[in-house]
């Protein structure tokens, strides 16, 4: 660092333990980044803090944040001017340069860790599985003793499906320190994708007293991870009750936790369950959205819960709004707006006013192209659910049948999956297959009920 006084250091180490902490106080780092007129890494931290909020102030409030910094490059050293370099890039929407600035700086500098999970951030918003790990990758041999680097590690493993590995990564991660959050969001992620869904009730609820202290999307992504599991062993009712009670309500005018609502009332309703007038509340929040499309997989979350609210005339103009986006899309961005964004966006509209057909058409246009446009593998099961649904009501059979045997196989433990393999096989006269498939599903159920233990009745 240059130009960096002990009061200097100290703000800085405090807000790299607080960031990769997920934690509450990160208000304080930019109480000091204000006031701060010598060091140019104080400003664009606070800079990159405020980009991750995804929202217009926070852009704008970065802005004000670089053009401080500009002023204080004199006798700044290599690492700092790329550090400018990529949050200049953030602000351009140029996201690969930055990714891969921020990958070229912790090459050569693999302590910085702040650095090494931005570029981490930017990995995951553009669907770059293979960048998050690549990250990974380059901080772990530095830093094996760090708990919160096994973290970062282990959730780029996740993401590249290599589940293993990256488990033993994320509980190395706890056996260093119990109350890493990112350890433990490793961790749901890989049972999730296993169907290991009564282990991942237990292991975040063991886990659930850590969490006070993590900012507003950790703390309600969190238990949005152990709704989930509550919602496939057909435990719904506390997975609304989590709704209410962890999931929405912290920061209700925060993206991350509008999007961690919007998931969890739409997958619900798609396990039949009635939500009541949650939505209107939600889309109250969600009505400032329309025009900002800082990321189709966030525009696509504010699209449905506008819709399923019977915001038409927000529908509306969001739709209008986020097809000129799609025409202004760079080349590196194309597929994610113009190919997924623009038909999934219709297609959830057309969803949430019971247009199954053509919801299923338009979201089978998008499917292919969904990597890109952000999000994690589970996060963007999202629209594959809604996809699936609409096929169902559809009447496309064929296409529902092979969604859901591939599900089967995934997750085998999942009853409602059979369930839904089960109706399928009685529409097209499969009787002996629909019979067993029931069975199975009766026996799994039996099973989720002998395993319910008291401590969920804690955690909701």
């Amino acid at each position: 660092m240059s130009n960096a006084d002990a009061e200097t250091v100290a703000a800085l180490d405090f807000v790299r333990e607080e960031w990769l902490a997920f934690g509450n106080r990160l208000a304080e780092f930019t109480a000091a980044a204000d006031k701060e007129d010598k060091c140019l890494l104080l400003p664009l931290t606070a800079a990159n803090l405020v980009l991750s909020m995804n929202s217009a102030e926070g852009f704008e409030a970065a802005r004000r944040y670089v053009a401080r910094a500009k002023a204080m490059t004199s006798g700044a050293n290599a690492r700092e001017l790329a550090w400018l370099a990529a949050t200049e890039a953030w602000i351009a929407g140029e996201t690969p340069i930055a990714q891969q600035i921020l990958e070229d700086l912790v090459a050569q500098w693999p302590r910085d860790l702040l650095a090494a999970k931005i570029g981490q951030l930017h990995a995951f918003g553009q669907g770059d599985a293979e960048g998050i790990l690549r990250i990974g990758k380059r901080i772990v041999t530095a830093n094996a003793d760090n708990h919160y680097v096994w973290a970062m590690h282990a959730f780029g493993l996740e993401e590249c499906n290599r589940l293993d590995e990256a488990e033993a990564a994320a509980r190395k991660a706890i056996a260093m320190d119990r109350r890493d959050p990112w350890a433990h969001h490793a961790i749901a992620h890989c049972l999730e994708a296993r169907g290991k869904m009564v282990e991942g009730v237990g292991f975040l609820t063991e886990m659930s007293d850590t969490w006070e202290r993590c900012n507003s999307f950790m703390y309600t992504h969190l238990w949005w991870h152990l709704a989930l599991f509550l919602i496939d062993l057909d435990r719904t009712d506390e997975a609304l009750q989590l709704h209410d009670r962890r999931v929405w309500g912290v920061c209700k005018e925060f993206s991350e936790d509008q999007i961690n609502a919007v998931s969890l009332l739409a997958r619900l309703e798609l396990r039949g369950v009635d939500v009541g007038e949650r939505w209107a509340d939600v889309a109250t929040y969600l009505k400032p959205r329309l025009h900002e499309h800082f990321s189709p997989f966030l525009d696509l979350h504010y699209l449905y819960g506008l819709a399923r609210a019977g915001e038409a005339s927000a529908v509306t103009e969001m739709l209008a709004s986020l097809e000129d986006r799609a025409e202004r899309a760079k080349p590196f961005e194309r597929e994610a707006w113009a190919d997924c964004a623009v038909p999934a966006a219709h297609g959830l509209a057309a969803h949430a006013k019971g247009d199954h057909a053509e919801a299923a058409r338009l979201l089978g246009q998008a499917m292919p192209h969904l990597k890109p446009i952000g999000g994690s593998i589970a996060q963007r099961g999202l629209f594959g659910a809604i996809h699936l649904d609409a096929l169902v009501r559809a009447d496309w059979n064929d296409a529902a049948m092979a969604i859901l045997q591939a599900d089967e196989r995934e997750r085998p433990a999942v009853a409602a999956t059979k369930r839904a393999l089960a109706g399928l096989y009685r529409k097209v006269g499969r009787t002996e297959q629909a019979q067993a498939a029931e069975y199975q599903a009766e026996q799994l159920a039996r099973q989720y009920r002998a395993a319910q233990g008291p401590t969920t009745g804690r955690a909701a």
